[in-house]
C-alpha cells in the first residue's frame, strides 16, 4: 500500500520538479539583464579608479593639498601643468552602496618636466602607494577624490621654490634669432612687423585685422587668411602645391595636437635634441594647453620662408602669435628656424 502510494505520488513530484526547472528557467532568462547591470556597474568603478579623468583630479588633489603647505603656489601652478600622472596597477577595492562611494587603491606616479628634479631631491618622478575614494559631488560636477599615503609625494611638492622658467618648457621658437640675426629679404616689411606687435594684447584680435588689411590690400597675394576655420581648410589653390609650406603646415597642426613626434619630425636634425625642439618639450608644452593652437594664416616671403599667425593659450600667457619660419633647402625642406615676432 505504501509503495502504490508512492507510486501515485510520482506524477505529481514530476510536475513538482517540472515546476521547479520551470522557475529556475525563468530565473534564468533574468539573468542576463543582471548581468548587464552588474557589468556596467563594474565599469563605472573601475572608471571610478582607473581614467584620465581620475587621474588628472587626484594630480589636482596632490598639487592642492601642496600649495596648503606652499609660499611658491604660483610656481607650482606651471609645474602641475606641465607634469603628468599616471597610476600602476590600479584595482577597485570595494564599494559603499549607501553612500556611492567606490574605493580603489594604486601606485601613483608624477612625471615632472626636465630642470624641475633639482628642487626634488633629483628626482624626476615621484611615487606612492596609495589608497583613495570617489564619490559623487553634490552638485553634480562629477567624482570627488579623497588620499591617504600621498604625503611623500605632497611634501616634496610643498617644499618646491624653483623660479617656473627653470623648467618651464619652451614654446617651439628660436627665442635668440631675432636678437641674433639682423634683418634679412625674408622679415617682415616694417609697417606689417609693426602692426603685428600689436597682437599681443590679449582678446584684441589683432590678427585677424591684420589679415583683412593684407587682403584687402592685395586680394590676388597668397595670403591664406583661416580666422573662420581650421588652417587646412584655407585656399588650397594658393598653398597646397608648396612643399615648404606643406612642412610648416604639418609642424603647426601638430604643435595644435600636441603631437612632439610629429613636429619635431619637420625640424632640421641639429635641433631636434634641443629644449624648444625635442618631441618631449612640444609634447608636454603644446600638448597641455588650456586652448590648443590653431594656426590662424600662412603666407610665403622670400628665400624659402614663411610669415605665420597663431594663437593659443597657456599657464598665465594669452598669446596672439605671428612668426617667421625659415626653411632649409634640399627635396625635402626642414624647419631651419623660427622667429617669434612678438614674443610668443
Amino acid at each position: 500500500m505504501s509503495l502504490s502510494a508512492s507510486s501515485a505520488n510520482a506524477p505529481a513530484c514530476l510536475l513538482g520538479l517540472a515546476l521547479s526547472l520551470g522557475a529556475c528557467g525563468k530565473i534564468k532568462e533574468n539573468k542576463p539583464s543582471e548581468t548587464v547591470q552588474t557589468r556596467a556597474e563594474a565599469k563605472r568603478h573601475k572608471a571610478a579608479c582607473a581614467s584620465s579623468t581620475a587621474y588628472d583630479r587626484m594630480k589636482r588633489v596632490i598639487f592642492d593639498q601642496a600649495r596648503e603647505q606652499s609660499n611658491h603656489r604660483t610656481n607650482l601652478d606651471t609645474l602641475e601643468a606641465f607634469s603628468f600622472i599616471r597610476m600602476e596597477k590600479p584595482v577597485v577595492e570595494g564599494w559603499d552602496p549607501a553612500l556611492d562611494v567606490t574605493r580603489c587603491k594604486s601606485r601613483i606616479i608624477l612625471d615632472v618636466p626636465p630642470g624641475s628634479e633639482q628642487a626634488l631631491g633629483g628626482d624626476r618622478r615621484l611615487a606612492a602607494d596609495i589608497a583613495y575614494t570617489a564619490q559623487g559631488a553634490a552638485d553634480a560636477s562629477g567624482l570627488v577624490y579623497a588620499l591617504t599615503g600621498a604625503a611623500p609625494i605632497v611634501n616634496k611638492l610643498a617644499a618646491f621654490s624653483l623660479s617656473d622658467a627653470t623648467y618651464r618648457p619652451l614654446p617651439a621658437v628660436d627665442t635668440e634669432v631675432s636678437k641674433a640675426q639682423p634683418p634679412g629679404p625674408d622679415t617682415l616689411p616694417t609697417e606689417i612687423a609693426d602692426r603685428t606687435s600689436a597682437s599681443q594684447i590679449e582678446g584684441s584680435g589683432a590678427d585677424d585685422d591684420l589679415g583683412e588689411k593684407d587682403a584687402a590690400r592685395a586680394p590676388h597675394s597668397s595670403v591664406a587668411k583661416t580666422s573662420e576655420g581650421p588652417a587646412s581648410a584655407s585656399r588650397p589653390d594658393t598653398i597646397a602645391g608648396s612643399s615648404g609650406e606643406a612642412t610648416v603646415r604639418t609642424f603647426y597642426n601638430a604643435l595644435g595636437t600636441g603631437s612632439g613626434d610629429v613636429a619635431s619630425a619637420q625640424v632640421i636634425p641639429q635641433k631636434r635634441s634641443s629644449r624648444a625642439y625635442s618631441a618631449d618639450a612640444i609634447s608636454r608644452f603644446y600638448g597641455r594647453l588650456r586652448d590648443p593652437l590653431r594656426l590662424t594664416s600662412i603666407s610665403p616671403l622670400q628665400s624659402g620662408a614663411y610669415r605665420v599667425t597663431y594663437r593659443y593659450a597657456a599657464p598665465g600667457l594669452r598669446c596672439n602669435g605671428s612668426a617667421i619660419v625659415r626653411l632649409s633647402g634640399g627635396t625635402r625642406p626642414l624647419i631651419r628656424s623660427i622667429d617669434a615676432t612678438n614674443g610668443c
